[in-house]
């Protein structure tokens, strides 16, 4: 059974690798049959949209290769989105980097400046173009078949580091912990409009972002912190999102959840 109505829109950032990959093949594997996928390498959004027609040959995907640390360019690409499919549903907010690792006294202010211009103003470019054009729609019935409406779900992606301490990464764990405080100012300030704002905390996850640490002798000593003693899987991660995404989690909203094999616990 689809977990999406046919008519649902997805706006998906950091779609062309990791766990933004992951989640926009889970959406269109959950039924989800028009999607923007946002990403700064091209070429990455043709390989995913490849991959897309596979599992679905009916669906409609448009590629939009920006930088979403530009404020012209997010409110550009939900324009566009807006004018292939006429509305926007779901949005799962992706784009993001790590910058480089030092501590505070050694690292540079344009290392800050650039990690927090894709992390945390990024995503808040990308939210407040996504709320504006929800708020234009018409509220819609749930597809629970409860009786509820909505205008619409974003998801953003946040990290453990928006709740501890990472050693070497202060910018990175900054944009993490400013991603959470963001979504539960606009949970609050826009349910009562049908808008529903979430997080998802992922833990330590094999993506390109990852790969000189999970493919290193460094690997083991991080997955034994968590009590699964493993590295996550990004279709972990997408599966999780789904279901944040969708109407089956009606009374979400304000919430980070995290998927990190018991991580945070510790």
């Amino acid at each position: 059974m689809s977990e999406f109505s046919p008519e649902c829109v997805a706006f998906i950032t950091g779609a062309g690798s990791g766990i933004g990959r992951a989640v926009a093949l889970r959406l269109v594997a959950d039924g989800v049959k028009s999607l923007a996928l946002v990403d700064l390498n091209e070429a990455h959004l043709e390989d995913i949209g490849s991959k897309m027609v596979e599992i679905d040959p009916s669906v409609e995907v448009i590629k939009i290769g920006i930088d979403c640390s530009k404020e012209d360019l997010v409110e550009s690409a939900v324009e566009k989105t807006v004018a292939a499919f006429g509305r926007l549903d779901i949005c799962f907010n992706a784009a993001g980097i790590s910058g480089s690792h030092a501590k505070t006294a050694d690292m540079s202010s344009e290392n800050l400046d650039t990690v927090l211009g894709v992390n945390l103003k990024g995503v808040w470019y990308c939210e407040r173009a996504q709320i504006r054009q929800m708020l234009k729609q018409d509220l819609r019935p749930v597809t629970t078949g409860l009786p509820l409406k909505t205008r619409g779900s974003i998801l953003n992606v946040a990290s453990i580091a928006g709740s501890l301490a990472l050693s070497t990464v202060a910018p990175y764990v900054m944009s993490k912990h400013g991603v959470l405080g963001l979504t539960k100012t606009d949970a609050k300030d826009y349910a009562a409009d049908g808008i529903r704002v979430n997080a998802i905390s992922p833990g330590w996850v094999k993506t390109e972002i990852n790969r000189s640490l999970w493919d290193s002798p460094m690997s083991n000593t991080i997955a034994a912190r968590a009590p699964m003693a493993r590295w996550g899987l990004p279709e972990e991660i997408a599966y999780t999102a789904s279901f944040l995404l969708s109407d089956k989690s009606s009374f979400i909203t304000g919430s980070s959840v995290k998927v990190d094999g018991g991580y945070a616990a510790c």
